[in-house]
């Protein structure tokens, strides 16, 4: 009797499995965005540089940056995040790559690093990175980057030099696609006179 169950109980656990199929909503589809490469070209050499090696910290952020969604900052100051867009990783840790990759592109410092491999060098960037968003206000989207930039001795770890840089752009549209190339273009902005400062900075 048990045997001739068997064929029945396999057939009601398909049919329940794929009514649960059924049943559970489909997940919706996740677009995964990086900002696009920096534009940043080297010049004519290293001259009037006075870092010989610099290594890259991630930033500190607000908790609501420390993740990988694409945020828009309302008009009542809520943030929102985009639907169904992310960032290829967490703001803090895309930042950091992103800002290695533009000086890389500049030429201007030799050697280059992040702090998670370890490496010595004789100045460390790091500092607070306290917007990286859209922002809607008065009927049009602009994207948004304040960075609290530290540069600090590796050696002492004192302070060589602070300094605030912001860059607004135009997004032209609320969508996820037009708040990164918007963002993309003020992260081009902003490196051009971030890496200018670094180099020219005397520890």
């Amino acid at each position: 009797m048990i045997i001739r169950l068997l064929p029945v109980l396999v057939l009601l656990s398909g049919t329940i499995a794929l009514s649960a199929c059924q049943i559970l909503p489909q997940r919706p589809e996740v677009a995964l965005y990086q900002l696009p490469p920096s534009s940043i070209e080297a010049g004519p050499g290293a001259s009037g540089a006075t870092v010989s090696s610099l290594r890259l910290d991630r930033p500190g952020t607000s908790d609501a940056l420390g993740s990988n969604r694409v945020l828009v900052l309302a008009a009542d100051n809520s943030f929102e995040a985009y639907p169904g867009a992310r960032w290829s990783a967490p703001v803090p840790v895309l930042w950091r790559d992103w800002l290695l990759d533009a000086f890389w592109r500049d030429g201007s410092i030799d050697q280059l690093s992040v702090s998670a491999d370890g490496l010595q060098a004789q100045l460390e960037l790091g500092g607070m990175l306290r917007a990286f968003h859209t922002e809607y206000r008065h009927g049009s989207t602009e994207a948004l980057i304040r960075y609290d930039a530290l540069l600090i001795d590796t050696r002492t770890r004192k302070i060589v030099a602070s300094q605030r840089f912001d860059a607004r752009e135009p997004a032209g549209a609320n969508d996820a696609e037009a708040a990164v190339h918007a963002l993309g273009v003020a992260a081009d902005r902003l490196a051009e006179e971030l890496i200018r400062w670094v180099v020219t900075t005397t520890p």
